[in-house]
């Protein structure tokens, strides 16, 4: 009896303590701050750090190798990496309108920065 007893009594006071907020505003550990802001435009990719999240919108003017593209938007032009798997049935012609998202893929010093493309969207 007494060992019943105590095992319930250890249940009684050990389940409280894995209880926790579970609203809107729980935090689920890591830092909780500032991030850093996405990246719309073409000529913020130079100065952006690595992995930093950018949404384009232009025009990919030409293929430079398998997987890289020249892109241009109203700020200037940069260098795009973008899998075939990413194109999927999309044709894309340097007249198409698209929209880019993807990340930043930081260069070593004297390269130019490019993006990583995750995500094409062709803009009507």
């Amino acid at each position: 009896m007494r060992y019943i007893m105590a095992l319930l009594l250890s249940l009684a006071l050990a389940v409280p303590a894995f209880a926790g907020f579970e609203g809107p505003n729980a935090s689920t550990g890591g830092f909780a701050g500032p991030g850093p802001q996405t990246i719309t435009k073409a000529a913020q990719v130079q100065n952006a750090l690595d992995d930093t999240p950018c949404t384009l919108e232009g025009n990919i003017l030409e293929r430079l190798s398998k997987n890289k593209y020249v892109f241009q938007d109203d700020s200037g032009k940069i260098t795009v990496e973008i899998g075939q798997r990413i194109f999927g049935p999309n044709r894309v012609t340097p007249e198409t309108r698209v929209r880019l998202t993807g990340e930043v893929d930081h260069k070593k010093q004297g390269r130019a920065n490019e993006v990583d493309v995750r995500y094409l969207e062709i803009v009507k």
